[in-house]
């Protein structure tokens, strides 16, 4: 029988309140079990057991086919994580630069904590020494002791540290003194150091932010660490959590190419080092600058935050990462506004 007869014929059988999707909507496939049958007047029998009204667990034979047939859903395609405001908000400012961004991000894990831990894990962060230490106890995720951990840190402040790990349910108590990150998926730091740049983006200064951006098609890859929306412009910041001696050219070279796709109003790249940035990486966009012509000078704003192009900002994280982003915010939204003086 055909299965348009065969859905015509279990229409008609299924009894009213049977909680079914549209007989459109499923897939007909042969079925050999007799746990369930079409009663002989016309309704569909359930197998034994509780009635839980999914169409998967039926089955019936329509009168006069040969063969048994179960109704069993359709499955959708699978659907990407639903967008956010701040990502729709995103979305619009990409699409608005020829760009199609449709939520897709790097899948990579990175440690945060869920629940109410992940409060105290986003302040912590705003600590140098906090992050240094996460980077150590990704570093050495198999085998966590308080030795290995202290290199930045006190005895006292990483125990602190990691018994808040423990309470977090990042870090498990195998046996004394030895611990083992229950993610051991996280093999680097960079994905956690892009999800508070974008947190502290959108929490203190009122961006709409999304991290780990991947988007299919663009030139030069696409791949962007985080894009944030505020006050109708677009503001891109590359994060980089390794050493300035491991940040090499093709980084930099990277860098200003996702800037010509993008056309962002203001671009960040921004090292979690506070050593200086004068010996090596202003070299390296001084290079790269000059490579391309372009007539720009890199020029010290203050401290170590240089303006090494057009509201193109490198800058380090001494003393703070939120007071050096601010200071560029700052720099780069004043010179919009009306000066009287």
């Amino acid at each position: 029988m055909c299965a348009a007869a065969i859905a015509s014929a279990l229409s008609s059988a299924i009894p009213r309140g049977l909680n079914l999707p549209p007989l459109d909507h499923v897939d007909w496939r042969e079925h050999h079990s007799a746990a369930s049958r079409l009663r002989p007047g016309g309704c569909i029998q359930p197998p034994p057991g509780r009635v839980t009204g999914s169409v998967a667990t039926y089955a019936a034979v329509a009168p006069g086919a040969r063969s048994r047939y179960a109704v069993v859903p359709v499955q959708p395609p699978r659907r990407q994580r639903q967008l956010t405001a701040a990502d729709l908000t995103v979305r619009a400012a990409l699409r608005r630069r020829g760009l199609v961004w449709d939520g897709q991000r790097d899948s990579t894990p990175f440690l945060v904590p869920a629940g109410r831990p992940r409060e105290r894990h986003y302040a912590l962060l705003g600590h140098y020494a906090y992050r240094l230490f996460l980077r150590d106890v990704i570093k050495h995720r198999g085998d966590l002791r308080l030795d290995l951990l202290t290199r930045y840190a006190s005895r006292k402040v990483a125990a602190g540290y990691l018994r808040f790990l423990v309470r977090a349910g990042v870090v498990d108590l195998v046996s004394r003194g030895r611990y083992r990150l229950r993610m051991p998926g996280v093999t680097s730091f960079g994905q956690t150091l892009e999800w508070y740049v974008a947190e502290l983006l959108s929490r203190e200064f009122g961006c709409s932010t999304a991290f780990g951006i991947r988007i299919p098609g663009a030139t030069h890859g696409g791949d962007y660490d985080i894009v944030a929306c505020t006050e109708g412009e677009v503001l891109y910041v590359e994060v980089k959590s390794a050493p300035p001696r491991q940040i090499v050219e093709g980084e930099v070279r990277a860098f200003l190419d996702r800037i010509d796709t993008l056309r962002p109003d203001l671009a960040l790249f921004l090292a979690d080092t506070q050593l200086r940035m004068r010996d090596k990486l202003v070299e390296l966009f001084a290079a790269d600058i000059g490579r391309r012509q372009l007539g720009w000078e890199p020029a010290r704003l203050e401290r170590e935050i240089w303006r090494v192009g057009p509201e193109i900002y490198l800058l380090n994280t001494d003393p703070d990462l939120s007071r050096n982003i601010r200071t560029c915010l700052a720099t780069h939204f004043r010179a919009r506004g009306i000066a009287v003086q």
